[in-house]
């Protein structure tokens, strides 16, 4: 750990918080970093505990078998060099991730791109962010974002679009908050299908349909037309095709009432919006993959700009469309050039830009044409046309739509090379060579935020066995190909700073151009102060982009130095790119659900990193698929079943557990996106997404997908505990024919937890040979209890492990008889316990500090007029990150009307 306190970046979402490793190990906020000023979020606040990972990776392994570093390295460069004499560059592929550093990515594109010669390079970041990207070069001839943080603090409205904030990216919620307490009259709008915890807390929710969002922006321009509210001379001065926009604008769908019809939103509701964005002197529009995970995400994208564009709300303090990055890094593989349609540095396939790339890398084998995007990419897999993969910190048999191609395409692939920090990720399992990397602490480097602010990963922690550096790895591979090339090497980097430097160089060849990425003043920065770098964004000499070089007035990136306002079509006339793209599917009656899918707040990506933290992962603690509950009652379908989810054409299933929200629409079901590998089993929610994408983005839809839900037949319901983690989470057990299981540990009691169910009903007598099998020398005993009944496997008069089995969907909560495991056998105590809490769950409201409902409920009982402050100071709950509010005020309110129905 570290000898001195050390500051760093948090490896969640693309916020970009700065952190502080103290000296006795704890992580906190780090107060001076510009991004969070000292806040975490619940997953950057249990850092510490993500460390402690029960299963790494230490050494590389080829075929299953351990080898040296030089040994791998010449593996991976043999098969390279082979495949590219045999089949041509194009049969190299690599699939990258927003959690490499800059530094990781710079190599892995220069390899690829300059020396292997094919663009079939992509990143995980075209899941999350590529339809942003494919509107900011439409709209401003690059990829910028034209706001920061601190632009929320001189906003008159913030406008929400397809995103969760408050539990996606709690500390920029955070700063809304903090916003809108400085400035009463600060107006929030949230647009989203969900009234999500972030809809909540707005002034204004509006409850679009799935994919309406071009519609409601085209309403939107239309409104400003109609009523005079553009700004005429910012529009004649800066953007380009006015009059296309306006000929598609004047379509009578656009009309505010026609707009309100199709959309179902309450024509006030809808005018309220479209008018306090008309007389709003400062807007920002912040949105994220509720907006670009679409077919027709791109468009959306661009719609939202138009309607900065016609008011002039764009390129001044407080204003403009801010896209919200969900990685650490995805701002920083943009810039390097991760994506398959980018060269390097924001430039494209041009002459002129792979002429100037080609001489900067001295590239003997440049690419001259856009690579495959990631769902093309998989697809050449499959289909034998890609013969070597490297996929690099990222999971894409879970991760990738249509998630059993994905990994029938890696079972197929002639060589599938993966690094990662595990060896137990879905996609680890089909690699022939596996790379143990260098997780977070244990490497160093830059990223890039949301802000486009630059900030320093630090190591504080020496990697174990053999892990490296991504960085380290590729240049060793890079090295090497060089020498069977025949070529001079472009990989001789000796550190991640003599990296960083010639990326900063590089982007030196946009100074005379009207592109804005430009830090090459930093290409001569020493080591000495890349060390001691401070958090800072680009361009370095001044803060917002979309402005002249020279003069700070405002300028785009494009042919004539003018936006354009670009028209949006809207998702019903988006049309399959290629013959591979899934053709339309009639839905009948019985299958009529959306399946939308997110994220949980106290998780991350497939729970490599967070799902052995007990705390985050109480607040879902199985696969679990949300309807509302009039709807599921409509289809038959009650709480806490396990439901079958399939896609009409694929036919692949997946289970989950049912639960019942609100605030979703009676279409809609929602399942979040994380639950994989030894956490989900094959409950994972993209088996049921087919591969639809954006024609211009290549970005697949997640959000809109028609699916079929019905109830599974389930004759048995399972929860097992025991005290041995290293026992494959109770997977030793021979119950491989259950049809839904999910496994989590809890680091802080080192128990396992292994939830179950099945077709059969399983006897008493078949759970006690298990049982003995595992504990040979134990006591098993036998206890009944409601609808359910429980085998102990009892040790010198300790419980060391406990399995429940019930015929009922309400199951047993592990929480609640997790502190019995290693302790002495007290039989009423347990059977009282087991008694009173089936099926009643005790929900972790603030997972921050672990408020439960009990907790709540419990102080509210002993003071009935508890304010929200005085609740708030004796628990604590909402006062980090501020996610659970929503929440906590549902429990002061619901407390209010009993007082007042009591009176």
């Amino acid at each position: 750990m570290a000898k001195e306190c050390i500051k760093s970046a948090c490896p969640y979402c693309g916020v970009g918080c700065g952190v502080e490793v103290k000296t006795n190990g704890d992580i906190v906020g780090d107060n001076a970093h510009p991004a969070n000023g000292g806040a975490l979020c619940v997953k950057g606040s249990a850092l510490a505990e993500s460390l402690n990972m029960p299963s790494r990776l230490l050494y590389p392994r080829v075929n299953g078998q351990q080898m040296d570093w030089q040994s791998t390295i010449d593996a991976i460069s043999d098969k390279m060099y082979s495949t590219i004499k045999e089949h041509g560059p194009q049969a190299v592929g690599m699939y990258v991730s927003g959690q490499l550093l800059t530094e990781d990515y710079y190599v892995a594109n220069k390899l690829m791109k300059g020396f292997v010669g094919s663009s079939n390079i992509d990143t995980n970041s075209r899941l999350c962010m590529s339809s942003a990207v494919a509107a900011h070069v439409r709209a401003f001839g690059e990829d910028l974002v034209p706001v920061d943080y601190d632009d929320l603090n001189f906003a008159d409205l913030i406008v929400i679009v397809g995103a969760n904030t408050a539990w996606t990216h709690p500390i920029v919620f955070r700063r809304i908050q903090q916003a809108r307490e400085a400035n009463p009259n600060l107006k929030l709008v949230v647009i989203d299908p969900r009234k999500t915890v972030t809809a909540e807390q707005a002034d204004l929710h509006l409850q679009l349909e799935n994919d309406g969002d071009v519609l409601l922006f085209n309403g939107l321009l239309r409104y400003l037309l109609d009523t005079g509210s553009i700004d005429t001379d910012f529009i004649a001065k800066y953007t380009n095709d006015f009059d296309a926009l306006c000929k598609e604008i004047a379509k009578p769908h656009y009309e505010l009432q026609a707009v309100s019809e199709a959309l179902t939103i309450n024509a006030t509701l809808l005018r309220t919006f479209f008018q306090w964005f008309a007389s709003s002197e400062n807007v920002i529009s912040l949105f994220c993959q509720g907006v670009n995970q679409s077919q027709s995400g791109t468009d959306k994208a661009n719609a939202i700009i138009n309607a900065h564009l016609l008011t002039g709300k764009i390129a001044k303090e407080g204003s403009g469309p801010f896209s919200i990055t969900g990685q650490p890094n995805a701002m920083g593989g943009r810039e390097v050039g991760g994506l398959a349609n980018q060269l390097a540095v924001h430039r494209g396939f041009d002459p002129d830009s792979v002429q100037q790339v080609a001489q900067f890398w001295n590239a003997p084998n440049i690419a001259t044409q856009p690579g495959l995007k990631a769902v093309d990419l998989f697809n050449a897999v499959e289909q034998g046309e890609i013969k070597f993969l490297w996929v690099i910190a990222t999971n894409p048999a879970v991760s990738m739509p249509n998630s059993e191609q994905i990994r029938k395409a890696l079972q197929t692939c002639d060589c599938v090379v993966v690094s990662d920090i595990t060896a137990q990720t879905d996609t680890a399992y089909y690699a022939d060579i596996l790379l143990p990397a260098a997780g977070w602490g244990e490497k160093q480097g830059m990223v890039t935020n949301s802000e486009r602010c630059m900030t320093r990963q630090r190591q504080f922690i020496q990697p174990p066995g053999e892990a490296k550096a991504d960085w380290w790895m590729l240049s060793q591979v890079g090295k090497s190909l060089c020498e069977k090339m025949g070529v001079p090497s472009g990989f001789e980097f000796h550190s991640e700073m003599d990296v960083f430097r010639e990326y900063a160089a590089m982007t030196e060849i946009n100074k005379n151009t009207s592109l804005q990425l430009d830090i090459s003043e930093l290409k001569s920065l020493s080591d000495s102060a890349y060390r001691a770098w401070q958090p800072k964004a680009w361009p370095l000499n001044g803060r917002h982009v979309l402005k002249d070089k020279h003069t700070e007035t405002v300028a785009f990136p494009t042919h004539n130095g003018k936006a354009n306002l670009v028209v949006a079509c809207e998702a019903s006339s988006i049309k399959p790119i290629d013959s591979n793209q899934a053709n339309p599917i009639q839905i009948s009656e019985n299958q009529q659900w959306w399946l939308n899918s997110g994220r949980q707040r106290d998780q991350w990506h497939t729970m490599t990193r967070t799902g052995h933290i007990s705390h985050l992962a109480a607040s879902e603690v199985e696969p679990t698929l949300y309807l509302h509950p009039l709807a599921a009652e409509q289809a038959k379908l009650k709480a806490n079943v396990i439901v079958d989810v399939t896609h009409p054409q694929t036919k692949e299933n997946v289970k989950a557990r049912l639960a019942f929200d609100e605030g979703l629409s009676h279409q809609q079901a929602f399942m979040s996106m994380h639950w994989a590998g030894v956490f989900g089993g094959n409950n994972r929610v993209n088996k049921s997404m087919l591969g639809l994408v954006d024609p211009y983005s290549g970005q697949p839809a997640f959000k809109s997908q028609y699916v079929e839900i019905q109830a599974a037949e389930i004759g048995s319901y399972g929860l097992a505990l025991g005290i041995d983690l290293s026992a494959q989470r109770w997977q030793y057990m021979s119950l491989q024919h259950v049809e839904f299981t999910q496994t989590r540990s809890t680091s802080e009691q080192n128990q396992g937890v292994w939830r179950f169910a099945d077709f059969e009903c399983f006897s008493k007598n078949e759970i006690k040979e298990l049982i003995q099998k595992q504990f040979p020398n134990s006591q098993v005993l036998t206890l009944d209890h409601l609808k359910s009944w429980t085998l102990l496997a009892i040790i010198d008069s300790k419980i060391v492990a406990m399995i429940s089995v019930s015929s009922s969907p309400v199951v047993l909560q592990a929480d609640a008889v997790i502190p019995f495991i290693k302790q002495p056998l007290n039989i009423a105590n347990l059977l009282s316990v087991l008694n009173s809490t089936d099926g009643k769950a005790n929900k972790l409201v603030c997972s921050c500090y672990r408020v439960t409902e009990s907790d709540i409920v419990e102080q509210l009982e002993k003071a009935p007029n508890m304010s929200l402050r005085e609740l708030q100071n004796t628990l604590n709950c909402g006062k980090n990150c501020g996610s659970c509010l929503p929440e906590v005020k549902r429990y002061l309110n619901e407390q209010t009307i009993e007082v007042m129905a009591v009176k």
